[in-house]
């Protein structure tokens, strides 16, 4: 089996050593669906380090490693999302089963990571967490990269190939946590959301290959 290895500090994907091309959220961004320009550059670090911090302590709160005492301690201004996930999980029955897991497309080399395999009503689901809107992210094709990315590399992880053996293809949503405590949840149905989001990608490696390298 194939080895995918994250590194955050260059958010860079590495497949058996090599660098993948680009990343799920890295071709939106490119595309400029995840365009902040005009947001205060303050304002979106502390967005972006929020979103990090929520995540990673969501992670570990679906696998039951989460000192809720602590973080609180630590993090009071985030513990308003953490309610609205458990909130969220409780409400609609939500069973996370497979969370952070990375994937990868070799022959499209597009990497990402998905936030949540899991079942929602006792329906197969695919779920991103987002702490701020899910329009500004561009979730209905994000997660259409991701489902996508996970039947192809499903060979390479157990864990997921037995999820999608066992469930098959999985629903998308996003899943927006307010400090509040609250929560909303958007689905995306539309087929061609897959179709769009490697149209994107397409262009992009079209892009690349036929941009000449400067010269002096």
């Amino acid at each position: 089996m194939r080895v995918l290895d994250f590194d955050p500090e260059a958010h860079a994907y590495f497949l058996d050593g090599v660098r993948v091309g680009r990343s799920v959220t890295g071709v939106l961004k490119r595309a400029g669906l995840l365009n902040f320009d005009r947001v205060p550059a303050a304002t979106l670090e502390r967005a972006r380090l929020r979103g990090q911090i929520v995540h990673q302590a969501l992670h570990y709160l679906n696998e039951g490693d989460l000192d809720l005492a602590a973080f609180a301690a630590d993090y009071p201004l985030y513990m308003g999302y953490i309610e609205a996930w458990r909130f969220f999980v409780a409400a609609r029955d939500f069973r996370p089963l497979l969370c952070e897991r990375r994937v990868c497309d070799p022959d499209r080399d597009v990497a990402g990571t998905i936030d949540c395999l899991g079942t929602l009503d006792g329906r197969a689901v695919l779920l991103d967490f987002a702490t701020g809107d899910p329009a500004d992210a561009a979730k209905d094709l994000q997660t259409a990269g991701y489902v996508a990315l996970a039947a192809a590399w499903r060979d390479n992880d157990p864990a997921i190939d037995a999820f999608l053996t066992r469930w098959g293809m999985p629903l998308r949503y996003a899943v927006a946590l307010r400090s509040d405590g609250t929560f909303s949840i958007e689905g995306y149905r539309d087929p061609k959301d897959t179709r769009a989001f490697f149209a994107l990608v397409d262009a992009q490696r079209i892009t690349e290959a036929r941009r000449k390298p400067r010269t002096e």
